[in-house]
Parts: C-alpha cells; structure tokens; sequence
C-alpha cells in the first residue's frame, strides 16, 4: 500500500490520527479509578475537589496551611458535579473525574508534536509517537498528579517557543501555558525560566508578548485563590517557607545525588545512554530546550526530598529529543548510503517500532520500582462498604488510611484509625473503635471480633483487603480521638 510520502498533509494527518488513536486506546487500558501512586492523587486532588461539591471531606495539611492552589480540585469539581447530578451514590463523579483529567493531559501528545515540527512533519511524527507509546508516558497520563498535567502544558508552551518566526498569539500563548504550568507545579517553574531566558535572550518583543500571555495566567491563578478564599499566589511563598525554610519536605525523606540518575536508568533501561545521545542530536533550534532539561534536575538534584514523578517533565523532554535525535541520526546514515533517497514511510515506521519494543520489553521489569500503583484493593472494599446503608463508621489500620478518602465513599461516613502498633498482629479491635465503626476493612487473613462478618473480598496484585460489617449502629463519641481528621490534626497532617 503506498501511503505517500511523510511529507504530504493528508497522509501526515491520517498518521497523527492513528497515533492519537492508539495512545488514547493505551491509556484506557492502563486506566484505573482505584489505584494510586502517591496519596497526593486522592488527598490533595480527588478530595478536596469532592469537598468543593459536597461540603465535606478530609482537610490535609497542605490545604490548612496554604501552600498550594486550588487549580487542580477546581477543574475536577466541575465533572464531579455533574457525575453528582447524574448519579452520586456511584462511581460516576470519580471516573468523570479522572477521566477528564487524563484527557486533559493528552496535551502532552500536542507538545510532542509540535516540538518535533519545529523541525519537520516527520520528526513531529516520531516524537508523536514515542510520547502516545512510552510506558512512563501512559502511566503518568492517567495518575491523578500536578506534575502529569504541568508536564502538558509545559510542553505546548515550549512547542510554541520553538516556531520560527512566531505570531504574536503564539507567544501569548506560550506564555500563558508556561506561566500555568509552573502554577499546576511550582517545583518546575526553573525550568519555565531557564527556557524563556534562553530563548527570548534580548529580544523585547518577545518578552513583551511572553509577558502577556504570563500575566493572564497568573491573573487566573489569583481568581482561583480568591474563590479558595486564599490570599492571591500567597501560596507560593507558604510552600518554599515551609517545604524548604522548615524543612517540611525533608519529613517525608531524603536521597543522595544519585537518585535521579538512577531513576533516569530505571526510566530509559539499558538504553539511557543511546537515548540521552540522541537527545544531544536533536539539533541546534532545541538547545534551549536542552539547557532547560538541564537545569531542572541540577535544581531537584539539590533539593534532599526526591522523588521520579518530581523530574518527570525532564525525563520526558528527553524521550522527546531522542526521538527527535533518532530520526537525525538515521536520514544522517542513509543520505551516506543513498544520497539521493528521501525518508520513505518504511523507515519511519522501523523506527517507531523500535521505539515501541523498547519500551514494552525493557521498562516493564522495573516499572514498580518507580511508578508501582497500590492501595485498589482498600479503596475498592471502602466504596463496598459505603454501598450498605447500615454502614455509619469505618475503621482501618493506620498505614491503609492513604487510600480511603470521602470521594470515594460517595458519601459522609466517619473513617476511624486503627493506631498501627495495635493493627500489626491484631487479634480483635479497640473497644472504642468497635463502638464508633460497624464496618472495618482489613488484609483477608486478620482475625477480628467474632461479631463482624465478612461481606466482601477484593485482590490486586500484592494485596488483599476484606470489609466486615458488625451489626448494631455505631457511637461516634467513642471513637472521637480516633477519627481521621483529628489524627491528621495531631500528627500535622
């Protein structure tokens, strides 16, 4: 079948279609509602925008001190009431949700393109295809995270920088999405200044038109602290105060300097070597984008509380770049052999299989290592437990209370905490909590009071979680000091 040449503009677009086609088809696959890869995703995202529709839900730290905005939970609200209005006892508002906010990151498959393009419709093609297919790049897709959708935006803001001669709408855009995405993650707002400062270097007209597009997006993020009832972008000095001033981040532990090298190996595999090269092939028009890379994980090598998800803008501007490179290298070694011979649509698809068998068969083996995804199997049996309407408290071991949240209970019952030097070993509850919850979820083979019952099983990989329901109402009095809320008051949480 003779499908044209790379070049020609409806063969290109029948690629981009099919290439989109199979990146959204990964990501349903890889799509869960259940599962998380850091609490951050149902804490901090999923809950408080359920607060904002419901009234009620757990209050983590982040949000009783300020240090972050509201941006993320805001956009979330939006479907989560109408999935409320549809059918809120469900897991309609959830899947709304989550599956809004993956589409939502889809825009980092726009920004791979549109990077590639700034130097051709077959490199833009190649960078395509590596971002819909990546492993990483799915995964991340569909985590409920700031750094999945910063990563992006981010990333259309810097296709726009690349546009040769661009438009004054172009700029203004790209400073709007740059601007935004260091506001959805203000850990990558080095990188946001890096890139603008080595690309618009002295030309006024460009910081002019840059400057537009970044006020309109800090405008936006003034609005939306003010509808959080926050102090406009107080947010940002409350959050380097207390995570770096305070040490807060360094709570939730440290690592040495070799450890987003040694991510970046888990990331890439055996291959990191020939993919970071083939970044540095990319081409002279990307070198500000290089030095942005760069300068990102210098910045988050300093900082002692690290972890993958923090560089993964980084990592995947090199996943980009190499496929950028690739392409450089390969018309490189076949205009030695065949001069006169332009890329055919059998080399580009070569080299997007190859692209595509590496990172199904090397990163699979250590994808747990760096984004392993737990807790489904808790929050499916706490969204078991709220289905019976008898059910008027929760009870959990402390270390399982990262996967219970309110937005998943589709309603307002109190979550007790069983204190984990009780919950190891556990042979029959506290007296209080069995006062407070007539509903507990625990590992299957946990022996309890012979009052509870077993309703329900659930089993994910390296899990196992029962619900057990009690007969008899429950006594929120008894079990007051235990309720979640208050054990997060007074451990700081």
């Amino acid at each position: 079948m003779n499908l044209g040449r790379p070049g020609r503009g409806w063969a290109h677009a029948g690629a981009i279609v099919g290439v989109a086609a199979l990146a959204v088809v990964l990501r349903l696959l890889a799509y869960s509602p259940w599962d998380q890869h850091h609490p951050d995703e149902f804490y901090q995202y999923l809950e408080q925008a359920n607060r904002l529709v419901t009234g009620y839900g757990l209050v983590p730290w982040e949000s009783r001190y300020g240090i972050r905005n509201a941006l993320i939970p805001q956009f979330l609200s939006l479907p989560i009431r109408i999935g409320d209005w549809i059918a809120p006892a469900g897991m309609l508002p959830i899947h709304l949700a989550r599956l809004s906010f993956a589409a939502l990151c889809l825009l980092a498959l726009a920004g791979a393109w549109g990077i590639g393009a700034a130097r051709s419709r077959r490199h833009a093609l190649v960078a395509l295809f590596v971002a819909a297919v990546w492993f990483d790049s799915v995964r991340f897709s569909v985590l409920l995270l700031s750094e999945s959708v910063a990563t992006a935006v981010i990333a259309c803001g810097a296709a726009l920088l690349l546009i040769e001669q661009p438009k004054r709408q172009h700029l203004w855009l790209a400073g709007f999405l740059l601007v935004l995405g260091a506001l959805l993650r203000l850990q990558y707002a080095p990188f946001v200044e890096v890139l603008v400062l080595a690309s618009a270097r002295r030309n006024w007209r460009t910081w002019r038109d840059l400057a537009i597009g970044g006020l309109a997006a800090l405008a936006l993020g003034a609005v939306s602290d003010l509808a959080n009832g926050q102090v406009p972008l107080a947010w940002v000095f409350n959050n380097v105060h207390m995570n770096i001033g305070q040490g807060r981040a360094a709570e939730f532990g440290e690592e040495g300097p070799l450890y987003y090298p040694r991510m970046i190996w888990l990331a890439l595999g055996l291959a990191t070597p020939a993919i970071v090269g083939a970044a540095l092939l990319a081409g002279r028009r990307y070198w500000p984008l290089m030095l942005a890379v760069a300068v990102n994980l210098a910045v988050h090598m300093a900082i002692g509380h690290k972890e993958y998800r923090f560089i993964w803008l980084s990592v995947f501007l090199i996943l980009v770049l190499g496929a950028i490179g690739s392409l450089n290298l390969l018309e490189w070694l076949i205009a030695r052999r065949w001069p006169a011979r332009a890329t055919s649509w059998i080399v580009l698809l070569a080299l997007c299989a190859g692209w595509f068998g590496l990172s199904r068969t090397v990163l699979g083996e250590t994808v747990d290592k760096r984004l392993k995804l737990k807790g489904g199997a808790y929050a499916m049996a706490a969204f078991d437990s709220a289905a019976h309407p008898e059910v008027c408290g929760i009870s959990v071991s402390e270390d399982k209370t990262g996967y219970l949240v309110d937005a998943l209970l589709r309603r307002d019952i109190p979550i007790y905490v069983i204190p984990q030097e009780l919950a190891d070993g556990l042979s029959s509850l506290p007296p209080e909590i069995v006062a407070a919850a007539n509903a507990t979820i625990a590992d299957g083979d946990l022996p309890f009071d012979p009052e509870y019952r077993v309703v329900t099983c659930h089993e994910r990989p390296d899990e196992k979680a029962c619900l057990l329901i009690r007969p008899g109402r429950c006594d929120p009095a008894a079990g007051k000091d235990a309720e979640l809320q208050a054990v997060m008051l007074r451990a700081g949480m």
